[in-house]
């Protein structure tokens, strides 16, 4: 199957469409389109790969990086399109990483809470206002680069 049939099964489960027809109906397009879309007749523009995604809550830049990467004509095309799939998988593997290891909201909450019963949260905040020409008046200046064999 094709990625752009993928997309437009996926689409359809998520949303609980019926058929390619309706699909159709539900984005304002002719059935036409996507019928020659899932043949690989007429491509999706990305602009349209985009609607449906959004209507389906699907992630828009992975998905029309797969079907670039189906869709291309040289392997030096088609390598970085894969690259670029590689790269986004990696980034959304970080950001799950990150969102699994912190508290969810309510756990932070009830963390500060009891910190706050516990008199461990008792310091109070101050705020220090930068003196009259700004930070890099109190900053040490930079030395100046050694030039190789000077």
């Amino acid at each position: 199957m094709t990625a752009v049939g993928e997309l437009l099964d996926a689409a359809r489960e998520r949303t609980g469409i019926p058929s390619d027809n309706a699909l159709a109906a539900r984005l304002g397009i002719q059935r036409q389109l996507l019928s020659k879309a899932r043949a690989g007749e007429k491509p999706l523009s990305d602009e349209r790969i985009a609607q449906i995604c959004a209507l389906a809550k699907l992630d828009g830049p992975t998905w029309i990086a797969m079907i670039h990467a189906e869709r291309a004509t040289t392997a030096t095309e088609r390598a970085l399109w894969r690259l670029m799939l590689d790269r986004m998988g990696a980034a959304a593997a970080v950001v799950a990483l990150v969102a699994l290891s912190l508290p969810s909201v309510g756990n932070a909450k009830t963390a500060q809470i009891q910190a706050v019963s516990e008199g461990l949260l008792t310091h109070s905040v101050y705020y220090v206002q930068a003196p009259e020409g700004g930070l890099a008046r109190l900053l040490p200046r930079p030395l100046p680069l050694l030039r190789h064999g000077a």
